[in-house]
């Protein structure tokens, strides 16, 4: 994984992104903006699948106008993130911060998976239902936990320092060499 990571953060623009003195605080910027705006999106949804909020609204008005604009935000949550990650992916693969958030990631896809048919592309019919469905209250509980869960994981990943030996270890530790 080393390996791997060192080659990536080496590929262009990532060179470029990790000299550049304000390119590592802009792109950390944007992508906690567009997390915001992302996570707003998908908490709205959620709230209304399980009930609690947006009531005056259907369950397809809510899940049909976000659709989106949560497309959107993901696109750009991800863009940044995957700029950020390349100007130091041998610090964060070694982070179990950043390990547990793809796990995450890798567990909102599956989720996903399993709810698109029933759910998300069902609105209409949940709309129909005298009660929410059960399904519909279960995929916005787990996507409530699994969202919570890697803002958690992803504001954790800058408390943990670089392991002994890393390149970015000896970066900030070790002075420069005349």
């Amino acid at each position: 994984m080393t390996a791997f990571s060192i080659w990536f953060q080496n590929l262009p623009p990532f060179p470029m992104l990790r000299d550049a003195t304000l390119a590592f605080p802009v792109l950390l910027t944007l992508h906690d903006i567009f997390i915001s705006i992302f996570g707003a999106l998908i908490f709205a949804t959620d709230l209304r699948l399980l009930g609690w909020g947006l009531r005056k609204y259907s369950i397809a008005d809510v899940v049909d106008q976000l659709r989106t604009p949560k497309r959107v935000g993901f696109v750009c949550v991800v863009t940044c993130g995957v700029l950020t990650l390349g100007t130091k992916a041998e610090e964060y693969f070694l982070n179990p911060f950043f390990r547990l958030k793809l796990i995450l990631l890798a567990l909102v896809a599956v989720h996903a998976l399993v709810f698109r048919g029933s759910v998300y592309n069902n609105a209409a019919a949940l709309d129909a239902s005298p009660e929410i469905p059960g399904r519909a209250k279960l995929a916005g509980a787990l996507s409530l936990l699994l969202w919570i869960s890697i803002a958690c994981a992803g504001r954790s990943i800058g408390y943990i320092l670089p392991p002994v030996g890393s390149h970015h270890f000896a970066a900030l530790f070790l002075p420069a060499l005349p």
